[in-house]
């Protein structure tokens, strides 16, 4: 016996339109829940991205009770990271603000970061900053015979050494040139020269890589610096240890001296805040020099290299003659 759908009933066509109506309605159904669960996916990677950013900054700020500190912030999945001064983008979420001062290039790219945390001392504690990079991103120091135990140290002493996640290697002026054909072959983000090189082996670097070079001048915790890429060259300086691998790391001179700005902010703030408890301490100890502190404290001048290491010698002189004086020390 055949069945028919249509068959019942003479002038009962009840039956075939509630067929119809559930095959549309069951259309519209799965239509439906395909495009919420796009959208609500959508949705979760976006709070997924905000939340990485939070997460992101409270580790930061977990880092800052040491004074020299390394860790790395791990996820299941790649993920997009863009820093700039003082904020931090994750995917496609809403940046958000970054409470810490942080050296690192602008676009990250993956499931591992590396963080190092240090102390800056000039020469109370300024501040921690943080050093971001991921293994990915490849730098090569070359020194000479004058920096070479400067450069060594820096896998080797543990008083300075770079944690090993941060990819860089070592090699010699001398390597460097015999061997620039040879290192084409080898995704290379920056050349940091701890030496001189003629102007015509700069061009040749610039020419053979898609890259740039980060030209060192070192003289005992400090020196200048010279960025320089296929279209600029830009100068800056750095008046601690620190301070140097935070150059290595940023993305630019530009980068670099936004976040340098907040450091010597925070230093220009905590001067005035141990030139007032220097005022505090001479009120109750009159036999000591706190006025003379007061005056180094007051008359800082962060625009030179030259001016904040004269700062920072002429408050170490009087903070040590209150120390031996049996006086208070300021910091």
């Amino acid at each position: 016996m055949r069945c028919n759908l249509f068959n019942s009933k003479k002038g009962d066509i009840s039956q075939p339109f509630i067929f119809i109506f559930a095959i549309v309605a069951g259309a519209l159904i799965l239509t439906f829940l395909l495009w919420f669960a796009r959208g609500h996916v959508r949705i979760e990677s976006l709070k997924s991205s905000q939340e990485a950013a939070f997460y992101f900054d409270e580790t930061l700020t977990l880092l800052s009770a040491g004074e020299d500190v390394y860790k790395s912030i791990d996820n299941p999945l790649k993920r997009e990271y863009e820093i700039s001064c003082g904020t931090l983008k994750v995917e496609e979420g809403k940046p958000a603000k970054l409470n810490s001062i942080v050296f690192s290039p602008k676009q990250l790219s993956a499931n591992k970061l590396s963080i190092y945390s240090k102390s800056i001392l000039f020469p109370f504690k300024i501040a921690n900053i943080y050093i971001i990079s991921d293994p990915s991103k490849r730098y090569l120091f070359v020194y000479d015979e004058r920096t070479k135990d400067l450069v060594e140290s820096f896998k080797k002493d543990i008083r300075v050494k770079l944690p090993e996640v941060f990819n860089f290697q070592l090699i010699s002026k001398q390597n460097l040139i015999s061997t620039l054909n040879e290192l084409t072959k080898q995704q290379i983000t920056r050349f940091v020269l701890f030496t001189q090189l003629s102007q015509q082996d700069i061009n040749k670097i610039l020419q053979k890589f898609p890259t740039d070079i980060l030209l060192i001048d070192y003289q005992d915790g400090s020196g200048n610096l010279k960025f320089i890429s296929k279209t600029s060259t830009a100068d800056s300086n750095f008046f601690s240890l620190p301070l140097l691998y935070a150059a290595i790391f940023s993305e630019d001179q530009n980068t670099y001296e936004c976040s340098k700005a907040q450091l010597l902010n925070r230093l220009k703030l905590l001067s005035k805040f141990y030139s007032q408890k220097a005022s505090l301490l001479n009120s109750a100890f009159t036999n000591c020099p706190y006025p003379q502190a007061s005056g180094v404290l007051n008359s800082i001048d962060i625009s030179t290299l030259e001016s904040l290491k004269s700062f920072r010698i002429s408050l170490e002189e009087v903070n040590n003659i209150l120390a031996g004086g049996n006086c208070a020390p300021v910091y």
